[in-house]
Formats: structure tokens, C-alpha cells, sequence
């Protein structure tokens, strides 16, 4: 019989750095789940040379809330999406949709919701969003 060998797996420590500063924990209590305000949003993208971004949201509500964002970039689309979402509080949310692709995720606090692409390139696509905050009593 021959020796077991034994592996030692080392973990690796990654720094990671932000140059956002740190947000302060508020204390809030959670609305009731009738007191929450969703509503829906969708619409067509098309960037050329004449439009290179479109902000497709502005938060106008004083509240607290939270968006859902799907984005399709259609497979005729010559160039990836840009999707950047500012926040009121953290850093912002970046991310990329190839074409023929979608591309979902949920965000606190959203301020803004901007799409560009190349400027060179045509891009078509759609997106949809859902907001939901909490109503005033």
C-alpha cells in the first residue's frame, strides 16, 4: 500500500478598494407589505451616432427604493450595452450586455439609470424596470 498524499490548499487575500466612502447604517423599520408602491416601466434603446446615451430614470421620489433592471441587447446590435446605475449612497453599478443578450440585477437606492454604447456603433434593444418604495402614511 502506497502513502495517502495530503493537499494543502492555501487562501488567497485579495485587496479590494473603493473609492466610495462608507455609508452609515440607518436604522429604519420595514413598511407592511400593503404599504409598498411597485410600479413598471419599459421601453425600446436605439443608439446610433446622433444618441450615444439615454437615461432612461431619474428618481423623483423622496423614499427609499429599490429597481429591478433587465436590459436586452438585440443580436443586431453591432456593440455591447453599458448599463450604469449611480446611487444615492454607494458606488455606482456598472455592467455590460452583450448583443443578443439580457442582463438583469436589482439595485438599493438607484438615482439614475443611464445606457450607452461606441459611437460608431448602432445598438437596439429594450429594458425594463420595476421600482418599488415605500407609500407615505
Amino acid at each position: 500500500m502506497g502513502k495517502r498524499a495530503k493537499k494543502i490548499y492555501k487562501q488567497n487575500s485579495y485587496n479590494i478598494s473603493h473609492s466610495c466612502p462608507r455609508a452609515q447604517a440607518r436604522h429604519t423599520t420595514k413598511p407592511n407589505m400593503s404599504d409598498i408602491v411597485q410600479n413598471g416601466l419599459s421601453g425600446n434603446i436605439l443608439l446610433n451616432d446622433s444618441i450615444k446615451t439615454l437615461e432612461i430614470w431619474t428618481d423623483k421620489i423622496s423614499r427609499k427604493s429599490t429597481v429591478t433592471i433587465s436590459v436586452f441587447n438585440s443580436s443586431i446590435s453591432t456593440s455591447f450595452m453599458n448599463v450604469i446605475t449611480t446611487r444615492f449612497v454607494k458606488c455606482p453599478v456598472e455592467f455590460t450586455v452583450p448583443p443578443g443578450n439580457t442582463i438583469s440585477a436589482t439595485i438599493e437606492n438607484a438615482k439614475s439609470i443611464i445606457i450607452s454604447g461606441e459611437s460608431s456603433n448602432i445598438l437596439e434593444g429594450k429594458y425594463c424596470l420595476e421600482i418599488c418604495f415605500a407609500a407615505s402614511s
